[in-house]
């Protein structure tokens, strides 16, 4: 089995602590290691490191090869993107690259990860790839799904249909839902958010793609430095678009483990241990008479007094300060902050580095 771990966003959904220079996956959230360092070791738990390969662009190189050092996998791969086209060319790209440089064939199951998520224990986490990689070895296109525990409106839906030997048929993708349809799905129960991880046989994937993507399959009939060198021609699209929506192979596999996205900050209160009174606190902080807050700080003290459902989140040169439950909305910040020129949206300022 061969692991593409896809690492080259840049997510700003974790503003000010992630940007452009430093996104969420080279960052520790709960501990010290990064997510991006935790998901290698999570598949080294069941591929060595000669068969993972990590997606990312020339910009995180070293982030990249620095992660790769930290989580004794310095055997793994780099597949360096030539320009960004999201996922499904991505995806393509670490394909061609198993099947000409590392010499895969086309029985052998590629599975597809995150590079930003938080996902725990690690042995449940391994038996959940291996009953994939089963799946998958019979011509099924496997998606994970995550079992929801509330009506969260910004992860997209698969709609489960039967099952069998712990898969279920995928019988259709649904974008991010408003909260009432969210309501609706939560109540109905047949519907997982999707996790973003697949599995297939390569060699499926490639006939998926020529059926359902003819665009990106073209680009692939080449050896691999030809397909590099076309890598702009790619269309900018998600393998959940060009793929795993339309495959007439879709199944779904239930994550039977904790999973975070870590995509707000809602989400990483969730993840936090909280003191006696609800409060998430992270850095030199000191809370009187506040309950329900995330307060994430860096250098300075940070004292609450009497604050309830807050969060607040400094870094050296920006401090956040927000409603939990809003959290969905710095990417609103974030573009405003791009539409006025503001820096800080891409890297840390030079004040912040002492310059």
């Amino acid at each position: 089995m061969k692991a593409v771990i896809m690492a080259g966003g840049g997510g700003t959904r974790l503003f000010p602590i992630s940007r452009k220079c430093m996104p969420k996956q080279f960052l520790g959230i709960d501990r010290e290691s990064s997510l991006l360092e935790e998901t290698i070791r999570r598949c080294r738990s069941f591929a060595n490191e000669e068969d993972i390969l990590v997606v990312t662009n020339e910009r995180y190189r070293q982030h990249v090869e620095n992660e790769l050092a930290a989580a004794e996998a310095n055997g793994a791969s780099l597949v360096l993107e030539p320009v960004a086209r999201n996922t499904a060319p991505a995806v393509a790209l670490a394909a061609k690259f198993a099947k000409d440089k590392l010499g895969a064939e086309d029985e052998e199951v590629i599975f597809v990860s995150t590079s930003d998520h938080i996902i725990r224990p690690v042995e449940t986490f391994k038996a959940a790839v291996g009953l994939a990689a089963k799946v998958a070895e019979k011509g099924k296109f496997v998606t994970f799904g995550v079992r929801p525990t509330y009506p969260e409106t910004g992860f997209g839906y698969i709609e489960l249909g039967g099952e069998s030997g712990g898969a279920y048929k995928t019988v259709s993708f649904k974008e991010k839902p408003d909260i009432d349809t969210a309501k609706y799905y939560l109540k109905q129960g047949n519907y997982l958010w999707n996790s973003g991880m697949f599995a297939f046989r390569l060699g499926d994937f490639f006939r998926e793609l020529s059926e359902y993507a003819p665009e990106i399959y073209r680009l692939t009939l080449g050896n691999y430095e030809e397909m590099a060198s076309a890598f702009v021609n790619m269309p900018d699209i998600s393998i959940d678009y060009a793929v795993a929506e339309h495959t007439k192979a879709g199944v779904t596999l239930p994550l039977p483990c904790y999973w975070n996205d870590v995509g707000s900050w809602d989400a990483i209160y969730d993840v936090l241990e909280k003191d006696e009174y609800g409060n998430a606190l992270k850095g030199d902080v000191i809370s009187v008479d506040s309950k329900r807050n995330l307060v994430y700080g860096k250098k300075r003290l940070i004292a609450t007094v009497g604050l309830e459902d807050v969060l607040v989140v400094e870094t050296d040169d920006v401090i956040l300060v927000a409603g939990r439950g809003q959290s969905q909305k710095v990417k609103e910040l974030v573009a405003e902050l791009k539409e006025k020129g503001r820096v800080e949206t891409e890297i840390f300022t030079e004040e912040a580095h002492g310059e």
